[in-house]
């Protein structure tokens, strides 16, 4: 009786775990825990760091930005800053070109007045010269076709030798600043003589009839 009862309290102890087998099935649940936490506090250091760095390179990318607007109004601030000033001294230059013109030429042969021609053609070169460096030009516009951005038609003159649009007579000289239209040229512009408008129109008919 005892050896059976000795077997079947060994076979008991073999089928209950001890609380020394608990303690460590305990533990080892922790450290699987613990792991399992260090691997989440892991993923959301690398997305703060990931977050972080994409923060960085938009401030970078703002600041370079910053800088480009900033280093380009600095240049504008400098290249039409004297567009007012420009504007009044085109002006100036188109009364020494009227001074010029309405000389006749038979003043110009005269000894006495002839200096004084020469100081104006001095100054109207002068003026050239000043607007050569502060980037001032002047719009070439006679046999040129016409375009809306630097011209403006006054008039339109019949010439049936020219391609309709071309500018044929320049009343007031334009001008750029740099790339920027500071005035526009003031000009005439040739179109189709009436005759020939009438016949075009006669034979677009004929052919509608037709």
């Amino acid at each position: 009786m005892n050896e059976e009862n000795n077997k079947k309290t060994e076979e008991q102890d073999l089928e209950t775990p001890t609380s020394e087998t608990k303690e460590q099935a305990s533990e080892q649940d922790q450290e699987t825990e613990k792991v399992e936490t260090s691997e989440d506090i892991i993923d959301k250091l690398n997305e703060e760091i990931s977050s972080l760095k994409d923060q960085r390179l938009r401030a970078i990318a703002e600041l370079e930005n910053f800088r480009k607007r900033a280093e380009k109004d600095q240049s504008d601030a400098l290249k039409y800053g004297i567009s007012n000033f420009a504007k009044e001294i085109i002006n100036i230059s188109d009364n020494i070109e009227r001074a010029q013109s309405s000389i006749p030429e038979e003043a110009k042969n005269n000894e006495t007045i002839k200096p004084v021609i020469e100081g104006i053609d001095l100054i109207a070169q002068s003026v050239v010269t000043t607007f050569e460096k502060i980037g001032i030009k002047k719009i070439e516009s006679l046999n040129e076709k016409f375009d809306h951005n630097l011209h403006q038609a006054m008039m339109e003159i019949e010439n049936d030798d020219l391609e309709p649009g071309t500018i044929v007579q320049e009343l007031i000289p334009g001008y750029t600043l740099h790339d920027r239209l500071l005035r526009p040229a003031m000009v005439g512009v040739s179109k189709k003589p009436k005759k020939n408008d009438d016949i075009a129109d006669k034979s677009t008919k004929e052919e509608v009839e037709s």
